[in-house]
């Protein structure tokens, strides 16, 4: 299949990377079913979005974790606030939407914000196409977003012994002849 191949990662497939996986996996499902149930008992909207922020920001360590959402949560506020200022502005959404849309792109390049602009160009087609008053599809986005990145790196907080154990049992820490060198 050369299309597939022209998009798979060029690795190996290890027992290190399938553990990695595993625990990205339990990560996801953790984080999704805990924001869920959050969301459930305030009564709250915006589960949903709160879930994808988290998994979208899960990376495999907390620095990689941390810069994605910042720069999720960076993105995101702009664009909601692009999205709201514009649907104030143009009471027609189509127009509202591509003056947001082109806004909110011109924005993310002035600020060199490269990994941000596809986020950023999302928020605004959510704030401004969902249900409710704009003023709430804005603050209901920003939150979620911000609450998901949250919890993904709480998350990662307390995994963290977890993920360090199986990267220490994945790697060899010893040589194979019992010397003690690395």
């Amino acid at each position: 299949m050369p299309l597939f191949s022209q998009i798979q990662a060029e690795r190996e497939v290890t027992r290190a990377t399938v553990a990695e996986s595993l625990v990205y996996a339990a990560q996801g499902v953790a984080v999704t079913l805990l924001i869920f149930a959050a969301y459930s008992w305030t009564g709250s909207s915006g589960a949903l979005w709160a879930a994808v922020s988290a998994v979208l920001v899960l990376q495999p360590g907390f620095r990689r974790s941390l810069a994605a959402s910042a720069i999720r949560v960076i993105a995101n506020l702009l664009g909601a606030g692009i999205g709201i200022v514009a649907g104030l502005e143009f009471a027609d959404r189509a127009v509202s939407v591509s003056v947001a849309l082109v806004a909110i792109i011109l924005i993310c390049e002035f600020a060199k914000l490269d990994a941000g602009v596809r986020s950023a160009c999302a928020s605004v087609l959510i704030v401004s196409m969902g249900t409710g008053t704009l003023y709430e599809r804005g603050v209901e986005r920003a939150s979620a977003v911000a609450i998901g990145c949250g919890a993904a790196l709480a998350l990662q907080v307390a995994t963290h012994p977890v993920v360090r154990y199986f990267r220490r049992g994945a790697v060899p820490t010893r040589a194979r002849d019992g010397s003690g060198a690395e």
